[in-house]
């Protein structure tokens, strides 16, 4: 520690205060600076003797005693700022409180037992933004009573902190969590019946409760709500589905074509808060939901779009012509990839560019014939490059990222390379005499080509047969083209806006904000127990994902509160760190022969200090004696 003289200046006259700071490094390891106290004014103190006092302000700040023997001028004036210090008189308030509250009793050591120990960190942050985003009111107005607030609230964060089924929170919430001691509402021991009747209430109420919610995140998080990202996701169930409706087979995001899906639109904005989501059929087409969103958003959330209809991002599974058209027609402006590959209209201006990068010594700062040719880096440290190209309709940017072009390579190559493989291990098959008609090995091949689209093109495969052209001998290939249409391509997209007059980094930026919905989509799934299903009727999946999409607005909700305070961790991160805060019964058997049970939260460790600051918590649950009992 250090003191450090600070000056400020006023109607010409200086004034001096100096302060005690300490130097740390903080999560980063980077060196920065904290004031512990303020000193005064110091100014008659010689210079020279700053570090001595700092040194015995440090020593009675830590508690420590040194031996070596100090001015005892320098010990007085010590001793009257600590005295006068906040923190001092603080500890000094609190040990008085302490002293007041004494209750000894002889304890026989040999006793004592710890019993029903109780996760309650989580809990704590997950129950300080349910009150800031005033999900009790909002229940509340939808006609709920506080012990369903209650069996809601159990629910929600069961989602949020233990993820998993109703049945399984419904274990976590009376076996493992301190979360009915943060309750006004006695539940505790309520049947998991309430539970399933509660999930299916909080569905019905859907449509309120998630207006609501995103009118006080807007408030609480000044939202601008200039733009709304939009998609599909699906999961899968755990079972045949015979028996719920929404349950079909489709394209699984998950791969697994072996289990029915269901789907679910969702909505959010820029900063992927949700705004809208529905739940639907498992092989629900895209491009069919979207005019089902903007009906919905127009009679049953008027309230949200405000004056000003924001932008729609969209990824090409949505934007087809038809859906550009009724984006116009509802009176939207968009910005979105078509689901066509426009990139191809395109490919002389990819090429050129490739050209010129090709051209530039260091990559990383191309030449000035980027500019000359209309383009412009957009992203430095991941090599992307956009011009905008003004059309009737919009304006179009097109995109080259050379990062996602060396991975389109990489994969491009890699498929190559096991097609070579496999035209391998089918003339091994042909020589030795595995395969041998015509007819077969001609149908392989086809089956070869059909596996491996697009290298029927790129390399000339003849099979060499007997005179009579009924049994084959052998095969040969050569390749026809080193380079195609598809590499030419690779790492190249156009993005397509109705808005006119935008830069192209802007239009740019603005598409990538669909990577918050994907970010929505990944922490639904790996976060809160998105999948799979288990259910097999129809209402009860729904309020079973609806749970999921409400523990979703607090996730982002904390992740967006911490990353405020500079801290970047997600969810799953300081849900495990928060995890071994625990509170606990100590028993323990007097001299008497009295048995005490106090219920006690046990002491925040640092890393649980920081997180509770950044939320504002400072009540942790005082002690309980809960009983007092004779031993016979």
């Amino acid at each position: 520690m250090f003191i450090r003289e600070f000056k400020t200046k006023k109607k010409d006259v200086i004034y001096y205060n100096h302060k005690l700071v300490e130097s740390y490094r903080n999560a980063e390891n980077k060196p920065r600076q904290r004031i512990i106290m303020s000193l005064g004014d110091l100014k008659d103190l010689p210079k020279a003797c700053w570090k001595e006092l700092a040194f015995i302000l440090e020593q009675k700040i830590s508690g420590q005693e040194t031996f070596v023997p100090s001015d005892p001028a320098l010990l007085s004036l010590a001793d009257s700022l600590y005295a006068s210090a906040d923190f001092h008189q603080k500890k000094v308030s609190s040990q008085a409180l302490a002293a007041e509250q004494q209750d000894f009793v002889p304890v026989d050591l040999n006793s004592v037992q710890m019993a029903e120990s109780r996760s309650i960190g989580a809990e704590l942050v997950a129950r300080e933004m349910w009150d800031r985003l005033e999900l009790s009111p909002i229940l509340s107005d939808c006609g709920f009573s506080d012990k369903e607030i209650a069996v809601a609230q159990a629910l929600i964060l069961g989602r949020l902190i233990h993820p998993a089924s109703e049945l399984a929170t419904h274990r976590w919430f009376n076996e493992q969590s301190a979360l009915p001691e943060l309750q006004s509402c006695d539940i505790h021991g309520l049947g998991k019946d309430s539970f399933y009747a509660m999930s299916d209430r909080l569905f019905e109420n859907g449509t309120a409760i998630e207006q609501a919610l995103y009118r006080n995140e807007t408030r609480l998080f000044s939202l601008d709500r200039k733009l709304f990202l939009f998609d599909l996701t699906n999961t899968y169930l755990e079972g045949s589905g015979k028996d719920n409706e929404l349950a079909f087979f489709g394209l699984s995001k998950e791969k697994r074509r072996d289990c029915p899906l269901i789907s679910l639109a969702l909505m959010v904005d820029g900063k992927g808060f949700p705004v809208y989501s529905r739940i639907l059929k498992g092989n629900q087409s895209e491009p069919e939901t979207l005019k089902m969103v903007l009906d919905e958003l127009e009679t049953r959330n008027p309230p949200t779009l405000l004056d000003t209809k924001p932008t729609l991002i969209m990824d090409r599974g949505i934007a087809t012509k038809d859906n550009l058209a009724l984006i116009r027609d509802y009176g939207y402006t968009y910005t979105l990839i078509e689901r066509s590959p426009r990139e191809k209209d395109y490919l002389s201006e990819f090429e050129a560019l490739k050209s010129i990068l090709e051209a530039t010594e260091t990559r990383t700062e191309p030449s000035a014939a980027l500019a000359a040719a209309g383009w412009e880096t957009v992203r430095k440290d991941a090599q992307v490059y956009a011009r905008s190209i003004p059309v009737e309709s919009g304006t179009r940017v097109l995109v080259l990222s050379t990062h996602r072009a060396d991975k389109e390579n990489a994969m491009l190559s890699a498929r190559e390379g096991r097609f070579l493989v496999d035209l391998e291990k089918l003339k091994h098959s042909i020589e030795n005499g595995h395969i041998k008609v015509a007819a077969k090995v001609m149908e392989r091949i086809g089956r070869l080509k059909e596996k491996y689209k697009g290298f029927q093109k790129l390399y000339d495969i003849e099979l060499i047969r007997s005179d009579d052209e009924k049994i084959a001998r052998s095969l040969t290939w050569a390749k026809l083209h080193a380079i195609t249409e598809k590499t030419i391509l690779s790492g190249c997209y156009v993005i397509e806006t109705d808005r006119q007059g935008l830069p192209a980094a802007q239009i740019w930026a603005d598409y990538m904000t669909i990577t918050r919905v994907e970010a929505a989509f990944r922490d639904l799934k790996s976060e809160l127990g998105f999948r799979p299903i288990y259910h097999h009727k129809k209402e009860r999946t729904e309020a079973h994902l609806f749970i999921g999409v409400l523990a979703y607005h607090l996730l982002i909700s904390i992740e967006t509160t911490l990353q405020a305070s500079g801290d970047t961790r997600e969810w799953q991160s300081i849900r495990q760190i928060l995890s071994t805060h625990q509170r606990s019964t100590i028993i323990m058997t007097a001299q008497d022969g009295t048995i005490y049970n106090l219920r006690i939260t046990g002491n925040p460790e640092k890393r649980h200090h920081e997180i509770y600051q950044i939320f504002g918590i400072v009540d942790l649950v005082k002690r309980r004696k809960t009983s007092v009992n004779e031993r016979r």
